[in-house]
């Protein structure tokens, strides 16, 4: 089971008609007008809602953060390989245009890349396998993992199958030449995020079609994961809305 906490993380579960098998909720919390929808989707989907004091939910939260509102999430997210990814993908039509992240160390940055993937219309993410959506992902990505298509897979074994299927294969450096919006980024591609401390090692560098970095114009020599990656994902969206 998942727990989905805050107002925003669970209004968009309950829109993406997500399995909640319950929803805790304060018992003095002013109905505002997210509240309000939950209540209407709660009482339309039937789910069980127990009202609790404001002791119980901080007991109950793994993120700190519950805004008044913990849902519980009957069973887990469904995770794909990178082979189902593109099939999937193939199936649906769509140009394969995946994010992979290759490292995870702040739950929050994953969730924070997976909403604006998602946001920006990604057909997949790529995550380790050892790497989980927990509550703390959840609520970094506010709500962003019920609509994400995510996989698990070896950084290894999906690299290959990318490059089996004609998926190119972007690093995100803060080494390489070119900056990105001077590369093509239309069409089928992958996007890879370094780690959060250093950067993609040799022998993945050595998978990758070509690298991009993004302009740092003061003494701080990197950027948070989350905003690099933002930034070349809207970039391919702004290539593609221009082609």
């Amino acid at each position: 089971m998942i727990q989905i906490e805050g107002r925003n993380p669970l209004l968009e579960a309950l829109r993406a008609r997500s399995n909640m098998e319950k929803i805790y909720m304060q018992d003095s919390i002013p109905n505002d007008v997210k509240i309000s929808e939950i209540l209407k989707l709660v009482k339309k989907r039937k789910i069980r809602l127990e009202k609790v004091e404001k002791s119980t939910l901080d007991r109950l939260s793994q993120t700190g953060v519950h805004q008044g509102v913990i849902g519980v999430r009957a069973g887990n997210l469904q995770y794909y390989s990178t082979r189902e990814l593109i099939k999937k993908t193939e199936e649906e039509n769509k140009i394969p245009f995946f994010v992979i992240i290759r490292e995870v160390l702040y739950e929050y940055n994953l969730g924070a890349i997976i909403r604006t993937a998602v946001c920006a219309g990604a057909n997949g993410i790529i995550i380790p396998q050892d790497a989980e959506i927990s509550a703390e992902v959840s609520r970094g990505s506010m709500g962003a993992t019920e609509h994400a298509v995510i996989a698990k897979d070896s950084i290894f074994q999906a690299l290959k199958m990318l490059h089996d299927n004609a998926i190119k294969i972007v690093g995100i450096e803060v080494t390489a030449k070119n900056y990105y919006y001077d590369e093509d980024l239309t069409g089928p591609i992958a996007l890879i995020i370094g780690g959060e401390d250093h950067s993609l090692s040799e022998e993945i560098k050595n998978k990758c079609d070509f690298f991009v970095k993004i302009p740092l114009l003061s003494k701080i020599n990197s950027l948070n994961m989350s905003v690099a990656s933002g930034i070349v994902i809207y970039d391919k969206v702004r290539q593609e809305l221009q082609s």
